[in-house]
């Protein structure tokens, strides 16, 4: 009868590891998700975003592929579960970004940044969102 006990208790420890294993290993591409980017070329004035892309190359492709000049550059990657703010001055030469837990801190944020830029006037947020 001791053995028999024995052996439930060894199959429950068993099925607990697996089950916590599983449950770990479940939650890792959440972790390694890509999230979004923000691309700005300050020369033909032209900015692009995406956003809950699975990679980090695919997020600054596809808002590469938005902004549509061969001049735009990353300025701002946006990890995943956060949100992300592009904020450009009136003669579009000077930007600021910011990367916050919530849209309106990031929004907040990116315009503090591009009003601290040396001659940056009228700056306004031109991209913000938040990936999953």
């Amino acid at each position: 009868m001791a053995d028999a006990s024995a052996k439930r208790v060894e199959i429950v420890m068993r099925y607990s590891t697996v089950v916590t294993v599983y449950a770990l290993l479940s939650a890792t591409p959440a972790f390694a998700a890509g999230g979004g980017a923000i691309v700005w070329d300050r020369e033909t004035e032209k900015y692009g975003a995406s956003w809950n892309q699975p990679t980090p190359k695919r997020a600054a492709e596809a808002a590469i592929s938005q902004c549509g000049a061969s001049g735009c550059k990353v300025v701002l990657k946006v990890r995943p579960m956060m949100c992300g703010a592009l904020a450009i001055s009136g003669d579009s030469k000077k930007a600021g970004t910011a990367v916050r837990k919530d849209l309106d801190t990031a929004r907040v944020a990116a315009l503090t940044s591009c009003q601290k830029n040396k001659g940056a006037t009228d700056c306004a947020v031109k991209t913000a969102d938040c990936n999953k």
